[in-house]
């Protein structure tokens, strides 16, 4: 199993809205790969396979979405990890991290 691209990156992005991007998860093996647990490391990071079976050569897209409002008042750098758990014999487990700079709101000059 792989992913491409490795790791997610969002950027710099404002403290109100969520962002999220496809990623495609590949079996590079001879024979189905069944995914069997997709998690993350926090509840403001959601990740949604197309399928949780891939044929070999084949691949699914995953879903990955991350909600600033998750946390309100925290901003700055932070990173995330997606977890796939599979049949896969040489990686049963993979991680992706996920890295995103939440901006502070502009003061209100008065």
């Amino acid at each position: 199993m792989t992913v491409a691209p490795a790791a997610i990156d969002f950027g710099a992005i404002p403290a109100d809205n969520p962002v999220s991007t496809t990623i495609q998860v590949y079996n590079q093996g001879t024979a189905a790969l069944r995914i069997d647990n997709v998690r993350t490391s926090c509840g403001c990071t959601t990740a949604t396979l197309s399928s949780t079976t891939v044929a070999a050569g084949a691949a699914v897209d995953l879903q990955v979405t991350f909600d600033p409002q998750a946390h309100p008042g925290l901003y700055g750098p932070l990173l995330r990890i997606v977890y796939l758990s599979s049949n896969d014999p040489t990686q049963p487990e993979l991680e992706i991290p996920v890295s995103v700079e939440i901006l502070a709101p502009k003061e209100a000059h008065s």
